[in-house]
């Protein structure tokens, strides 16, 4: 059994889905939007790229977003950077205190 909600498989196949949905839906509403408004005003085509243009970024800015939650709900640092934290011990620095004059031989 899972052991809480992120483990669930059908949590997991939410959130895979929910990032395809945040990829394709804007780049198809753009692209999709932008060729019906270039036909109904009766603009030229070049137009149509700028929409593409406008959906690509859009999408990844969305996908960034929704992946930086991600992140942020899935990390179990205590930083919440999501990047692992290095424990040592301060006596580990004691090396060039100690040994910091040449030894005469």
């Amino acid at each position: 059994m899972a052991k809480n909600k992120k483990d669930n498989p059908v949590s997991v196949y939410a959130v895979a889905s929910q990032i395809g949905l945040i990829v394709l839906i804007p780049l198809l509403v753009f692209v999709i939007g932008g060729t019906w408004l270039v036909d109904w005003l009766g603009l030229p085509g070049w137009v149509n790229i700028i929409f593409v243009v406008l959906g690509i970024v859009s999408m990844a800015v969305s996908a960034m977003n929704y992946l930086k939650k991600l992140i942020a709900m899935y990390d179990s640092s205590e930083s919440g950077t999501g990047a692992s934290e290095i424990k040592h011990d301060s006596r580990d620095h004691d090396y060039y205190d100690q040994y910091s004059k040449p030894k005469k031989l």
